[in-house]
C-alpha cells in the first residue's frame, strides 16, 4: 500500500502549526537584531511612531526624546503636562516673548492623558530639575480607569515603558497596581519584545512612503497634522515642543459651512444646533470628562507626582483650565464638584500654586475652537493670564 494520506484537519493543524512557528521565529529574530542593534529602532521603528503612522499621535513616543532635548538645550525650563487641553491651550512661544524671566517654556501635553499614565514619567520629569511643573487640572484628573487596564491604556503604557527603559521600574512599583503591572512589560527582553512588535508595520509605512505609494501625515509646512511630530534632528523639533500645532477651528467650520470634515476627508453636514444639542449631551456625560467621584487610581497617581517634585524642591503650579460656557451652562448641578473640593484641598498644600480658571466668567465661545479646546484667541488670553503669576513664581516681578 502506499503511505497514508494525512485527513483535512490534520493537515490544516499542520499548517497552522507551521504558521504560528514561522510567526515565533519572525518575533524572536527581531526581537534579537532589536537586542544587538537598538539604532534599528531609531532608523526605522521610531520615525513611523513619531509621524502618526503607528500612533493615533506621535506625542504619545516623544516625551523622553523631549526631556533629553530640554535638558540639552536649557537651563532654565517651565513644562506644561496634561491632555489635548493643554496642548491647545499652552503656547511656549507666546509666554517666553511676554515673560521677563530668562525661562523656556515647553508644552508636552498629549490627547487622552491619564495622570496613571503620564506617571511613567516622572523620574525623567525630575532629572530634568525644570523650575516649575504645570499640570492640568480638570474633571478628566479624577475620571474612571478599569482595572486591569483597558486596551488602549495598556497601548499606551507598554510604549512609553519600552521607550523609556528601566529608569522607570522605581515608580511604576511604587504606584502602578499589581494587576496593571502583570500585563506591562518589566524585563529587557519584554520592553524589546513591545518594540519589535511595531517593525513589521514600520517596514511597511518606511516602503510605501520611500517608493511613493503613500505619504505620511505632514508635520511641517502651512497646514501641519497634529498626529504628526518631527524628529528630534529637525530643526523645527524645539519650536514645536513650546508650541505644537493646532486642531482645526469646528466652531468656526460650522458657523462658515455648516459642514466639518470626517476622517476620510470627506466633508459633511452638520449644524450647530445639533452640535450644542444631543451631541453635547453625549459628549458631556462620557467617563473621561467626569470626575469618578472616589479615590482613585489616576488621583492617586496625581498627588504622587505632586509629593514627589514638591519633596524635589520644584514648584508645581496646577492650572484649572476653562471649557466653552455653553458646555458649563449645561452641567447638571454639582457634576463636577468633586473636582471643586480637591482643587480647594491642593490650594492648601505648600510649594503647589493653583490657577483655577474653570469658572471664571471672562472666557467666551470664540475664545474655543470646540467645546473643549482653545482657538487661538483663546490661547492668546490664556498666555497673558498667565505670565505674570508664572514670572512671580520665578522671582522676576
Amino acid at each position: 500500500m502506499g503511505g497514508s494520506k494525512l485527513s483535512g484537519d490534520v493537515r490544516d493543524d499542520s499548517v497552522r502549526i507551521g504558521s504560528s512557528e514561522l510567526l515565533l521565529s519572525c518575533m524572536i529574530a527581531l526581537v534579537t537584531m532589536l537586542l544587538v542593534s537598538p539604532s534599528l529602532t531609531t532608523a526605522i521603528v521610531k520615525p513611523r511612531l513619531y509621524d502618526g503612522s503607528i500612533n493615533d499621535i506621535g506625542r504619545y513616543a516623544m516625551t523622553f526624546d523631549a526631556y533629553e532635548h530640554i535638558s540639552e538645550n536649557s537651563d532654565s525650563v517651565v513644562i506644561a503636562l496634561g491632555s489635548s487641553k493643554m496642548r491647545e491651550a499652552f503656547d511656549g512661544v507666546l509666554i517666553k516673548e511676554l515673560s521677563s524671566s530668562e525661562s523656556d517654556f515647553y508644552n508636552l501635553a498629549y490627547g487622552l492623558e491619564h495622570p496613571y499614565i503620564r506617571v511613567i514619567e516622572i523620574g525623567s520629569i525630575i532629572e530634568l530639575v525644570p523650575e516649575i511643573v504645570i499640570f492640568e487640572v480638570g474633571p478628566n484628573t479624577f475620571s474612571e480607569l478599569s482595572t486591569p487596564l483597558p486596551e488602549w491604556a495598556q497601548m499606551m503604557m507598554a510604549q512609553l515603558i519600552a521607550l523609556c527603559g528601566a529608569d522607570c521600574s522605581l515608580h511604576l512599583d511604587t504606584i502602578i497596581e499589581p494587576e496593571d503591572l502583570a500585563i506591562l512589560p518589566e524585563t529587557h527582553l519584554e520592553r524589546m519584545e513591545v518594540l519589535a512588535s511595531y517593525f513589521p508595520d514600520a517596514i511597511e509605512y518606511t516602503l510605501e512612503y520611500e517608493f511613493d505609494l503613500d505619504e505620511p501625515y505632514p508635520c511641517l509646512g502651512d497646514e501641519p497634522n497634529v498626529r504628526c511630530v518631527p524628529l528630534p534632528t529637525s530643526s523645527a523639533y524645539d519650536n514645536y515642543l513650546r508650541h505644537p500645532p493646532k486642531l482645526p477651528n469646528i466652531l468656526a467650520m460650522i458657523k462658515e459651512t455648516g459642514t466639518l470634515i470626517n476622517s476620510y476627508g470627506q466633508p459633511y453636514n452638520i449644524s450647530l444646533e445639533y452640535y450644542y444639542g444631543e451631541h453635547l449631551d453625549r459628549y458631556i456625560n462620557r467617563t473621561y470628562h467626569n470626575p469618578e467621584g472616589v479615590l482613585n487610581k489616576n488621583q492617586i497617581a496625581f498627588e504622587y507626582m505632586i509629593d514627589i517634585l514638591v519633596d524635589a524642591g520644584i514648584q508645581v503650579v496646577l492650572l484649572g483650565l476653562p471649557y466653552n460656557p455653553v458646555l458649563i451652562d449645561r452641567l447638571a448641578p454639582g457634576q463636577w464638584e468633586y473636582y471643586n473640593s480637591s482643587v480647594i484641598n491642593y490650594s492648601q498644600i505648600e510649594g503647589v500654586t493653583v490657577l483655577d480658571m474653570m469658572w471664571d466668567s471672562g472666557w467666551e465661545e470664540e475664545d474655543f475652537s470646540d467645546r473643549t479646546h482653545m482657538s487661538e484667541q483663546g490661547e492668546r488670553k490664556l498666555a497673558e493670564l498667565l505670565v505674570e503669576p508664572l514670572d512671580h513664581l520665578l522671582g522676576v516681578n
